[in-house]
């Protein structure tokens, strides 16, 4: 009787996982097995970040896919900018915002398909450069780089996952 009330129970927990609107984009892009990832082209002032997010989105594809011609990512850095949010009591800032805004067009080549076309995605990070706050100071090269890994983590999971 354990048994049974165990598959039972096995059952509906898969039942209502499957059925909880969640759809990978694997199923709707599993004939893609390869990418190209354009250089990006920078608009912003931001020497060498179009390098590094390209670098970081080559990575983040390959978990994915391998280079080839079934898709292309292209994008462009519109901007990048880095805003003071918090001051001390002599007004010297303690934390600040990277904000990095862009465009990008993700192809499917294979079906002749544009799959995501964003013109308007922005992505920011906060960071500290002062001790005693809810996260340990960073330094801007820090703070940059965790950007970027951010940026490119969450644009390929926008493409690869839809809920």
């Amino acid at each position: 009787m354990t048994t049974y009330k165990f598959l039972i129970t096995f059952l509906i927990l898969v039942t209502s996982i499957y059925g909880c609107g969640y759809k990978s984009r694997s199923d709707m892009l599993g004939h893609i097995d390869t990418i190209t990832i354009s250089k990006i082209n920078n608009q912003s002032q931001e020497y060498g970040i179009d390098e590094d997010l390209t670098k970081a989105l080559k990575q983040e594809f390959s978990r994915h896919w391998g280079e080839g011609l079934d898709s292309l990512f292209t994008a462009t850095i519109k901007d990048y900018e880095l805003i003071r949010i918090s001051f001390d009591q002599s007004n010297r800032p303690e934390q600040y915002r990277l904000i990095i805004s862009l465009s990008f067009v993700f192809e499917d080549l294979k079906r002749n398909k544009v799959v995501r076309n964003e013109s308007n995605y922005e992505k920011f990070y906060d960071f500290y450069v002062v001790e005693g706050r809810s996260k340990p100071p960073e330094t801007l090269t820090e703070a940059k780089q965790n950007l970027i890994k951010e940026t490119a983590e969450d644009i390929v999971s926008s493409i690869v996952e839809e809920w």
